[in-house]
């Protein structure tokens, strides 16, 4: 029963974003993408909690923001958004990109993982981005918890050089990541560089370059 239902549901879902794509920005369009984002992306449970932070100047970071929220971050001085969902054909993704648009703010799509171990030129592509976009920006995922905090230590570690100790706070409880679930995975991924650097004093930048193995760090992990 609970397959058959979630099934219809997941066609229904699907039908739905064909809907959407490819998107024109006409009035239809729009209804539909925010009444998709509000139910069937969760926007209803970000409408209050926005789980938003600062995580250096000129950075910060949230959960998937709406259109208004594009338009407060905006007048906050905002230049440009990295979306770490990835580009979608969901409701709150065309919505994000036509705001975007509207507002001359530069959306960048860099899909980074909750669950699972990005592979190493997918981090060290981030950092170039960071090192060539315009500031303040603004890095968002889903819920604000998993792969923003993910986004949020790689600037630490590899733009400002903090300390790992400190970085790593960034993906804490504090932004609802939970170490014990399967996003727990990109805590194994820290404290393995944790342990290199010990012994060797190697930087994260070397260490994704040289020595980061997300598959045997992935068996590892579920062992």
């Amino acid at each position: 029963m609970l397959k058959t239902i979630k099934k219809r549901f997941e066609e229904f879902d699907l039908h739905w974003r064909k809907s959407l794509d490819p998107w024109e920005g006409s009035s239809k369009q729009l209804v539909s993408a925010e009444r998709h984002a509000f139910w069937i992306d969760h926007e209803f449970l970000r409408y209050f909690y926005h789980n938003d932070s600062k995580v250096a100047p000129g950075v910060f970071r949230a959960n998937q923001p709406s259109p208004a929220r594009i338009s407060h971050w905006a007048n906050l001085g905002i230049k440009t958004i990295i979306n770490l969902r990835g580009r979608s054909n969901q409701g709150s993704y065309f919505l994000e990109r036509q705001k975007c648009k509207d507002l001359g703010i530069k959306l960048i799509d860099h899909p980074l993982y909750a669950t699972r171990l990005a592979e190493p030129k997918e981090l060290l592509s981030l950092i170039e981005i960071f090192k060539s976009i315009k500031y303040p920006i603004l890095l968002h995922c889903k819920s604000g918890a998993d792969r923003a905090g993910l986004a949020s230590v790689l600037y630490h570690l590899m733009i400002l050089d903090t300390p790992l100790i400190i970085a790593r706070k960034q993906l804490s409880f504090r932004y609802l990541h939970i170490k014990l679930a399967r996003a727990g995975i990109l805590d194994f991924m820290l404290d393995a560089y944790e342990e290199d650097n010990k012994e060797t004093g190697i930087s994260f930048k070397s260490w994704l370059e040289t020595r980061y193995d997300p598959q045997e760090l992935t068996q590892r992990f579920r062992g």
